[in-house]
């Protein structure tokens, strides 16, 4: 893989990240308009199902791909990277496969289990449909994270982050707006573009392998990781990635199970808009974390903790404005959806809340997983789901959607309280938080304050979003512009080697 700056690859995963995040609320939109509320409530229901299965069988294998070979670049090793992507693919390809012949013969007895009787055959039809794709999804998320590695950043981006949400927007239109489909035939569009990506994500990565084959006698058994090594920080990762996974999707099955689907399609709604705030976060944890495992594997504490509060800092900076705005005109945010899904307004705003907190804490996640501790975040997100699971039972039949806003805003907190706390005392990295507060104003008096004011002088419309959020951005640029020194936006561009002067 080549070197390439701390900016370089932030802005390209920035890039890539934003255009997945627009796809996907495009694709909301589209679903809302056309498929209705309770329409949106199936078709999510269904894209959950999938992505807890397909998740859950990677295996947990992206942290351990990223890990190992950043490890073996930390101490400058060849030959051993196929070796590493191997323990990966295969063991997800034969796990993956079992999976889905299981899927299409127990689809009926699932079906019966996770909708109400009146869905159940419809979801059972789905789930004999979805089998076939079930090991590609799981597949593509290995080869993609092995692309990152391999090829650098701009292909995994490409890959995953522009081409695989744009053919998938496509094929829903299509199939939505041309063919006319109902919930179940658009999440079938939606599986389409999976084979052709699996097919051209392999390609990638060939090239690179076969060259580090090649340079398999310049690595010793004594330096490099063994299957043993590999799945036994795997293992506990495979749990927690799936427990990851059904944290977030957790909520709106249950909403559609205990509620109705049309409730789940609004709230579905609602954390789509919400989570497409998390951009930053995703594109900082992609180009950062090879970084952050190089520092950690050899015990540079000191710089982990200068880069990851650059990194927070710039975090804030860039997510906090969306996340106000959610707040202070979330009702023409999502009328963009469809009139039916405004009533999440008041909900949205607690996740949107909650997401600030957690921009705050930072790459928490990451750190814990790349210092190798990855029992220890299976720990933490088993007691988040189990509190999420918990909450949404007992809250949303009494508050509905602000039942399930609630609890969100519970588990966000108590997971990342959790979390600082290991990686503050268990880890040597420290979180810094006096250090972020300068960074927090801008966007708080600027976005909160200025939102609020076009709320109040204009109303809540589309027009007004526009209008409002332009404006907004304009003075944030010139805000940002003259408080760059102070807000050390000058030094984030500085240009740092994936091991460079922190190696």
């Amino acid at each position: 893989m080549k070197s390439e700056g701390l900016a370089r690859s932030g802005l390209i995963s920035l890039f890539g990240s934003a255009f997945a995040a627009v796809a996907a609320l495009v694709l909301t939109a589209i679903v809302g308009n056309t498929l209705g509320a309770s329409g949106t409530g199936l078709f999510f229901q269904a894209m959950g199902i999938f992505t807890i299965l397909t998740q859950v069988l990677r295996l947990g294998t992206n942290s351990g791909v990223v890990r190992f070979i950043a490890e073996q670049r930390a101490f400058e090793r060849a030959g051993a990277e196929w070796r590493i992507i191997g323990y990966a693919v295969i063991p997800v390809a034969i796990v993956s496969g079992a999976a889905s012949v299981a899927v299409w013969f127990l689809a009926d007895a699932l079906a019966a289990w996770l909708a109400a009787p009146a869905d159940a055959e419809g979801l059972a039809n789905l789930l004999r449909a979805m089998a076939p794709f079930v090991i590609l999804g799981a597949l593509i998320g290995v080869l993609q994270i092995s692309a990152r590695m391999l090829r650098g950043v701009t292909s995994f981006t490409l890959l995953q982050s522009v081409l695989l949400p744009a053919s998938r927007l496509l094929t829903v239109l299509f199939a939505v707006s041309i063919a006319g489909v109902a919930a179940w035939g658009a999440f079938e569009a939606w599986l389409w573009p999976l084979p052709v990506w699996v097919l051209i994500t392999a390609a990638v990565v060939v090239g690179p392998l076969m060259r580090d084959i090649r340079r398999r006698s310049e690595s010793s058994p004594e330096t490099r990781p063994s299957f043993g090594s590999f799945w036994r920080f795997n293992a506990p990762r495979s749990v927690s990635s799936g427990l990851e996974t059904a944290l977030e999707w957790a909520d709106v099955l249950i909403i559609a199970a205990v509620a109705s689907p049309a409730v789940a399609g609004v709230y579905a709604v609602v954390t789509r808009a919400t989570r497409a705030g998390g951009v930053v976060d995703k594109a900082m944890r992609v180009a950062v974390s090879p970084t952050i495992s190089a520092l950690l594997a050899r015990d540079r504490f000191e710089d982990s903790t200068r880069l990851h509060t650059k990194v927070v800092r710039a975090m804030i900076l860039m997510n906090w404005p969306f996340y106000l705005l959610l707040i202070s005109m979330g009702s023409a945010v999502l009328a963009i959806f469809g009139e039916e899904f405004i009533v999440g307004w008041g909900p949205m705003t607690l996740l949107a809340a909650a997401m600030m907190f957690q921009t705050a804490c930072g790459m928490l996640q990451s750190i814990l997983l790349q210092g190798g501790k990855s029992t220890w975040q299976m720990y933490n997100k088993a007691v988040a789901l189990t509190l999420s699971i918990g909450g949404n039972l007992a809250l949303v039949p009494l508050w509905g959607i602000w039942g399930a806003a609630v609890t969100w805003v519970i588990v966000v907190v108590v997971d990342n309280l959790i979390a600082a706390v290991q990686v503050h005392r268990g880890m040597h990295v420290n979180l810094q938080p006096a250090k972020l507060i300068p960074a927090m104003i801008a966007p708080v008096i600027v976005f909160g304050g200025g939102g609020a004011f076009f709320g109040w002088w204009g109303g809540t419309s589309f027009g007004i979003l526009i209008l409002g959020g332009i404006v907004l951005c304009l003075i944030y640029a010139a805000v940002l512009w003259v408080f760059r020194r102070r807000l050390h936006i000058d030094s984030l561009w500085r240009k740092i080697p994936v091991i460079g002067r922190f190696a």
